[in-house]
């Protein structure tokens, strides 16, 4: 009976602030639902309006053309939902009562938990309304590559919110954190890899890259898996003076399965010891 006490004592305040935390996030979630609907709902309808031989061979190919969006939405409910899970604490000064009525790691668990869940429901409505055209077009038809996507998707949604946690543990205001994380993400990296791929070419694979890693969510969708995963274009252009020549770019177009996800579980554990260190150290 005292252990079945112990097990409620620790886990309802968890409960309590999972529940809490989505009933004050609702309006960002109604926000994104209503984005999400109308992203594929107007892909959808697009494609009703353009002639039958325009539409994809396949399911499949058809499932990942519409995922085009789905990791900017994941991007942006990320850095919007995460950005306050540490630093709101410390804004709003709650972290200087001493004697708090929940332990500030559950406090912090219960908040990170009750994004997770509005932001994963958010990238599985995505899946859902693609599926129900999908099912329109093509008929009923099950392929198990379109839930490796989604798990890949998941697992990419963790690891950004762990990544802006990370700056949530130190960066002392909520409008900041998500400013600065939506930068590096939306162009920091995205430069990072061009200037690397010009440099290194096929030498250097950009694994640090967390927007490269995403790739997998639409990559897994191919049949065979793209290989070669780097490739050159070519094309010919004027030189100085009129001098023709050719220019050269190579591209990565995505992660090897096995070191995706062993890139995604390692970033997402060291995000997290990170930050929890950071949030000790900063605690009054």
């Amino acid at each position: 009976m005292q252990r079945e006490e112990t097990i409620k004592d620790g886990i309802l305040p968890i409960y309590n602030t999972i529940i809490f935390e989505i009933k004050m996030q609702r309006k960002k979630f109604y926000f994104f639902f209503i984005i999400t609907i109308l992203v594929v709902v107007l892909m959808g309808y697009i494609l009703v309006l353009i002639p039958s031989n325009l539409l994809a061979d396949t399911y499949v190919e058809f499932f990942s053309g519409g995922l085009t969006f789905i990791r900017f939405i994941t991007l942006f409910a990320a850095c919007l939902f995460f950005s306050g899970i540490i630093c709101s604490e410390f804004d709003k000064r709650t972290g200087f009562i001493v004697f708090p009525k929940i332990n500030k790691y559950k406090l912090i668990l219960g908040k990170y938990i009750g994004n997770l869940i509005l932001v994963i429901s958010i990238v599985a409505i995505y899946y859902f309304l693609l599926g129900v055209f999908g099912i329109l077009y093509y008929g009923p038809v099950i392929n198990i590559r379109i839930l490796y996507s989604f798990g890949f998707a998941v697992l990419y949604v963790i690891m950004l919110s762990s990544f802006v946690t990370l700056f949530s543990s130190f960066m002392k205001n909520i409008n900041v954190t998500i400013i600065i994380t939506l930068i590096i993400l939306l162009i920091g990296f995205n430069i990072a890899d061009q200037i690397v791929t010009l440099v290194f070419k096929d030498a250097f694979e950009p694994l640090y890259s967390l927007v490269y890693l995403g790739n997998l969510i639409t990559s897994i969708l191919q049949y065979p898996f793209p290989n070669p995963r780097y490739t050159e274009f070519s094309f010919g252009g004027m030189g100085p003076g009129g001098i023709g020549g050719n220019f050269t770019f190579g591209s990565w177009a995505t992660p090897s399965i096995e070191m995706g996800i062993t890139l995604f579980v390692v970033y997402i554990v060291v995000f997290f010891v990170l930050a929890a260190y950071l949030f000790k150290r900063r605690q009054l």
